[in-house]
């Protein structure tokens, strides 16, 4: 085994297992519909608009791994549609989110979740749930 190789099975942090690793946490967040529309649970409606934001991304990502879709981005469209918030707010929040360093731009207007810190953000998420009750 070369140096490469062990260094990619023992440093570099597998999607995979991150996913399944945080399966349990991310089942309370949300489900999906047979159409692939994602439901946010109802005590994780209240939250940060951004929290909420990185829910949907979370479930596409999921989605993407469970073949329920073929895709694992969303459009800032498709946050336009489900927020009362202006266009611009919306910018911002996606912006913010990149520069935190979960999610990603990947072409124009299409994001994904950074997997490796999925573990963060499940925390955040879930802080923001318990200061609301």
């Amino acid at each position: 085994m070369t140096l490469e190789d062990k260094i990619q099975n023992r440093l570099v942090a597998d999607t995979e297992s991150i996913l399944e690793d945080n399966l349990d946490r991310v089942e309370k967040l949300f489900q999906f519909h047979s159409d692939g529309t994602i439901d946010i649970q109802p005590q994780y409606r209240d939250i940060t608009p951004q929290n909420r934001i990185m829910i949907y991304f979370t479930a596409q990502r999921f989605a993407k791994e469970g073949n329920i879709s073929d895709t694992d981005t969303l459009d800032t469209d498709f946050f336009y549609e489900r927020f009362d918030r202006g266009e611009r707010t919306i910018r911002n929040d996606l912006q913010a989110l990149r520069e935190s360093g979960f999610i990603s731009k990947d072409g124009r207007s299409s994001h994904r979740i950074v997997v490796e810190n999925l573990p963060k953000v499940l925390t955040q998420i879930e802080e923001d749930v318990s200061t609301n009750d």
